[in-house]
């Protein structure tokens, strides 16, 4: 291959694409945020599995947004004050979630963007 032919497909490499994929509250949701709380919260926040310690089900929209004992599980566009986020950071033993196996940076990060981006979530 000649270095002409090779050096004028760089420019196309760099080009992405014309019109970038939009962003899907729905789709980002399903993707990042519901295998998080399937694997980390349903064991003990879980309708469909008759789990709702202290009084919080995590498996429906209308069960965050009731929330639990201490009202409402998220506050949409306020990762500070909502206390999903609040408990996942936690350092105290009795209020951090999930209490045995604290999540990675990764998937708090996700939780908190969600939220910041009003918690979207296609469920009813």
């Amino acid at each position: 291959m000649s270095i002409f032919f090779a050096a004028s497909l760089i420019p196309t490499l760099f080009a992405g694409s014309p019109d970038p994929p939009a962003y899907e509250p729905g789709r980002f949701f399903l993707t990042q945020i519901l295998p998080i709380l399937e694997k980390r919260c349903y064991e003990c926040h879980s309708e469909a599995e008759d789990q709702d310690d202290g009084g919080l089900v995590l498996d429906t929209r209308s069960g965050w947004m009731k929330g639990g004992d201490h009202g409402p599980a998220v506050v949409p566009g306020e990762p500070r004050k909502s206390p999903l986020i609040r408990s996942i950071h936690s350092t105290d033993p009795g209020a951090r979630m999930p209490p045995e196996d604290p999540l990675p940076p990764l998937e708090i990060a996700l939780l908190q963007t969600w939220v910041m981006l009003g918690a979207p979530d296609p469920r009813p």
